[in-house]
């Protein structure tokens, strides 16, 4: 029996909200769990505005939009995070601009970010990567200093601080992520929060096809913009709430996983446990080790595998995607490349037991012990 990678931590609430859903046949984009839902997201994160939309991905897209990004401007990005905020990027006509990551951190390197400033850069894509902030104090002062505007991707480190504020608060809008193997789920989904009223209304009028937000049963079918539908269904919103209802008990069990795993596995001298830099509040999403002999990755994966767990590899670098590898160079991005090639997640389920981490780590040290 295979231990999964992730799997969603679902409670009673849930379903008692999804069957309110459906008796009272609101299952759409309609709904009052879609107004509860943005509004508690609003209350956790002391933001002014959310706008819950159909996933994280369209979430970025609707952030990069709202501060009128397109062709001809470009945008920063780190190098190491999944497809989806380049893809975004370049979806909305700018150019993708990439910067390598902080090796500790794993989070974009804000030393780096200067020299790739042009007088097209328009704003800063940070990816607060699994779980860890990256460096806000002087990617802001940058920011500032240019001109630019800042976005937070904050996919998986939703409940985390930067040095006492909340992830997805510090920069001029953010994006959260409630997809199956996140913190809190709404099985696909994410958000867009911002305290800006102007970010706010123009993401409310491209969520839903470019139309107006007039109430007026005939004006609000009046087209505004070029839109998309980008929208939570009101079933989403059900399972997000009751998420949000209970994250604070999900984040402390994910916190003691978090320091059981490091205990355990801080014992195997042949991988480095990943840190936390003292002024980040860490929030726990997948484990993470680097492997300190060079090649010995995928032969890892594969024996856990065969050992009944179910490890990932790193993401892999943005640059060399296919479609994207002629513009960029391998030597720039060094850090993403050795840290991907070199590290996996183990699985980080809510609901591991105790004695599912010792069976991993101990697997984890077998295959050392016969790979020296």
């Amino acid at each position: 029996c295979m231990i999964p990678i992730f799997v969603p931590y679902l409670n009673k609430k849930a379903k008692k909200y999804l069957t309110k859903c459906i008796d009272t046949n609101w299952i759409s984009s309609q709904g009052t769990y879609i107004h509860k839902f943005e509004k508690a997201l609003t209350k956790y994160h002391k933001v002014k505005y959310c706008i819950a939309t159909s996933g994280c991905t369209s979430a970025l897209h609707l952030a990069i939009k709202s501060l009128n990004i397109g062709k001809g401007d470009e945008v920063i990005c780190p190098d190491l995070t999944f497809i989806a905020p380049a893809n975004m990027i370049v979806l909305s006509g700018a150019k993708l601009k990439l910067v390598d990551i902080n090796p500790d951190t794993l989070a974009i390197d804000h030393k780096k970010i200067e020299k790739k400033i042009t007088k097209r850069t328009k704003a800063i894509m940070v990816v607060h990567q699994f779980g860890h902030s990256a460096d806000m104090d002087p990617i802001m002062k940058i920011a500032k200093k240019y001109n630019l505007r800042v976005i937070e991707d904050n996919a998986e480190s939703i409940g985390g601080k930067y040095k006492g504020k909340k992830l997805g608060t510090i920069g001029d809008v953010a994006t959260l992520s409630f997809y199956a193997n996140k913190i809190i789920t709404s099985g696909e989904g994410g958000a867009v929060l911002t305290n800006s009223k102007k970010i706010a209304e123009k993401c409310y009028v491209l969520r839903d096809h470019g139309m107006s937000k007039i109430s007026d049963p005939i004006k609000k079918y009046i087209h505004l913009d070029l839109g998309y539908n980008y929208r939570m269904t009101n079933m989403q919103a059900a399972v997000g709430f009751s998420q949000l209802e209970i994250i604070n008990k999900v984040l402390k069990k994910r916190n003691t996983q978090m320091l059981l795993y490091k205990k355990l596995l801080s014992r195997i001298n042949e991988i480095k446990v990943r840190s936390f830099k003292n002024w980040c509040s860490p929030v726990h999403w997948m484990t993470t080790i680097t492997i300190l002999k060079k090649n010995l990755r995928n032969k890892l994966i594969y024996f856990l595998s065969n050992k009944g767990v179910d490890a990932r590899p790193m993401i892999n670098p943005v640059h060399q995607a296919y479609h994207f590898k002629k513009y960029f160079n391998d030597k720039d991005y060094k850090n993403s490349i050795s840290v991907s090639k070199n590290s996996i997640h183990l699985p980080s389920s809510t609901s591991l037991k105790i004695s599912e981490i010792k069976f991993i780590c101990n697997k984890v040290e077998l295959f050392f012990s016969r790979n020296h």
